[in-house]
């Protein structure tokens, strides 16, 4: 008996570029068999979809978090693309001349490549370009690198996914990455839920035949980066890098071993090295950078994935307290600290906050 076929609404690209990532992967399947139907708007898919013209509708995780959720769901997610930001640019960052001209648009970018390379001229594009906020991330990118070929530029920071889209041959890029193989590089805890491609459909809809192409990592890590990112102060969010992921046990060992992390090596194995407990673990990392790159409050745990809830909320609640300790001014202390031995009379001494949220 043939599957029957399903119908998907497609609407234009955000700058995750959704609806080109699930045009690839349901165009090549069979079972179920999709039907591709593009969209005007994300409001005219979801009308399709409230309406029953379509069974299903394509979004990003940003488009999701906008939508009127009311009578809908998740019915599949697929798998992750790669979620770190790119610069395209001749030489990687830490090559580029003294005082590169470099644009960036989004504010924990800019804070992470001051971090990096305080030499650098990092422009916003908007003092360049008045329609900015006007462009889609297609014409933005494109934007982009005609300023980078006049010369203008050096560089640019945009979302891995808008380097897909530049026409013809891409020019090179640059992972801003998390650099989990030398904890000396600054990283670049990417901002939350990028790379998700998510499939909606109305509640109650059988979504049986979408579980092989449903990414269970992915779904995870959607789940997870939407509740720390609401736990997150609003006037933080733009400054705040988070990221999930499920991983293998053995990779994280791997990684451990490399770079000599005692701590998580005892976190998972027992004394006779063998794993305390089996099974997939969670990845979650948080940070918040401040003022012009300077200084950082951050979380970072490992767990097993039945421990995800209480995970998240440690790696929260240590984030919180770091993030407090680290803009709050501290006074004078009364009784000394003579365990500071040389050092006690700056222990001591009040000082201001270690870290600013704002220049000024």
């Amino acid at each position: 008996m043939d599957t029957e076929r399903l119908v998907v609404a497609l609407p234009p690209d955000d700058d995750d570029r959704a609806s080109s990532h699930a045009s690839g992967v349901l165009g090549q399947s069979s079972q179920p068999p999709f039907v591709l139907k593009q969209a005007p708007s994300l409001h005219d898919a979801a009308s399709l979809l409230h309406d029953g013209h379509v069974d299903l509708l394509v979004a990003s995780a940003q488009m999701w978090g906008e939508m009127e959720q009311n009578g809908l769901t998740i019915a599949a997610c697929l798998q992750r693309r790669e979620p770190t930001w790119v610069m395209v640019s001749d030489d990687k960052p830490e090559m580029l001349h003294h005082e590169a001209k470099v644009g960036c648009d989004h504010p924990l970018l800019e804070r992470q490549l001051t971090r990096l390379r305080p030499d650098l001229v990092l422009i916003d594009p908007r003092t360049m370009n008045d329609a900015w906020d006007d462009m889609s991330g297609v014409e933005r990118t494109a934007w982009y690198e005609q300023t980078r070929q006049r010369g203008t530029l050096e560089g640019y920071v945009i979302p891995r996914s808008l380097h897909r889209s530049l026409p013809g041959r891409p020019p090179r890029r640059h992972t801003l990455g998390l650099h989990r193989d030398d904890p000396t590089r600054p990283r670049f805890v990417p901002p939350p839920l990028g790379g998700l491609t998510l499939l909606i459909s109305r509640s109650g809809f059988p979504n049986e035949q979408l579980k092989p192409m449903s990414d269970a990592g992915a779904l995870l890590a959607h789940r997870i980066e939407r509740a720390m990112l609401a736990a997150v102060p609003a006037v933080l969010r733009p400054i705040t890098g988070i990221h999930v992921e499920r991983r293998r046990p053995a990779t994280l060992l791997m990684e451990a071993a490399k770079v000599e992390d005692e701590h998580t090596l005892e976190s998972m194995l027992d004394p006779e090295a063998s794993l305390k407990t089996k099974g997939h673990r969670v990845e979650i990392i948080i940070e918040t950078l401040g003022a012009g790159g300077r200084g950082s409050a951050s979380s970072e745990r490992v767990f097993p994935v039945e421990h995800t809830h209480t995970g998240m909320v440690r790696a929260l609640e240590e984030w919180s307290e770091v993030l407090q300790a680290m803009t709050s001014e501290h006074a004078a202390l009364v009784k000394g600290a003579h365990f500071m031995g040389e050092f006690e009379a700056s222990f001591s001494e009040a000082h201001g906050a270690m870290m600013r949220l704002e220049d000024g």
